[in-house]
């Protein structure tokens, strides 16, 4: 009993601090985004995602979503899971309307897309698991259009690190692939970047590589 509670009191420790620190992440976008949420509130934006904290060396990895693959034994981790509740949250705090999400059928894309949508509706979509560029113009012509058939909404996207830079999610200088845990706000008409929304607290934009 003795050793079951302080397992007990060792996993609160370790869960409290995490919960302050995404507190403090989630008051830091609310802080600095005004103008952004202005923007975002209005619609028309296509938010693009590489899926949250994602390792290649874990055990038992497990999907929350029925159906979604696993493929090479990758979920969310801990870090992948709070990084895309606190996106949720955010978009539903500043009230940034979702249409509908498209993701790629691996679990690590899928379970970030149903916890950053907020409850809007999420489909597996091939095209957020290709690099076709047929493909790839086709799903951007249908996004397009649906953004323009429901003016005020914005349509999310997530996918893979080789997946989404192809649907305007900006790699800037300094970063090897395009980072876990971040929104890249899409202008639907250019494809490019605008803004970027990072789980760490950060909002901004970036010097891009070319």
């Amino acid at each position: 009993m003795l050793r079951f509670l302080c397992a007990a009191m060792a996993a609160v420790l370790l869960v409290l601090p995490t919960q302050a620190q995404d507190a403090d992440r989630l008051e830091a976008l609310l802080d600095h985004s005004d103008s952004l949420i202005v923007q975002l509130r209005e619609g028309g934006q296509v938010l693009v995602m590489r899926h949250g904290k994602s390792p290649h060396d874990q055990i038992a990895a497990v999907g929350m979503t029925q159906g979604c693959n696993l493929g090479e034994g990758r979920g969310l981790s801990a870090e992948g899971l709070a990084q895309a509740r606190l996106l949720g949250v955010f978009l539903a705090e500043t009230g940034v309307p979702i249409l509908k999400a498209y993701t790629s059928d691996m679990c690590r894309a899928w379970d970030t897309a149903r916890l950053v949508a907020g409850g809007a509706a999420v489909m597996p979509h091939g095209a957020q698991k290709t690099t076709d560029p047929g493909i790839i113009a086709a799903f951007k012509k249908q996004i397009e259009a649906e953004l323009a058939a429901n003016p005020g909404a914005s349509i999310l996207l997530v996918s893979h690190s080789n997946i989404a830079p192809l649907y305007g999610a900006a790699i800037c200088e300094g970063e090897d692939e395009l980072p876990e845990g971040l929104i890249s706000v899409v202008d639907a008409a250019s494809w490019k970047t605008i803004a970027r929304i990072s789980a760490n607290g950060d909002i901004g934009s970036c010097a891009v590589m070319d």
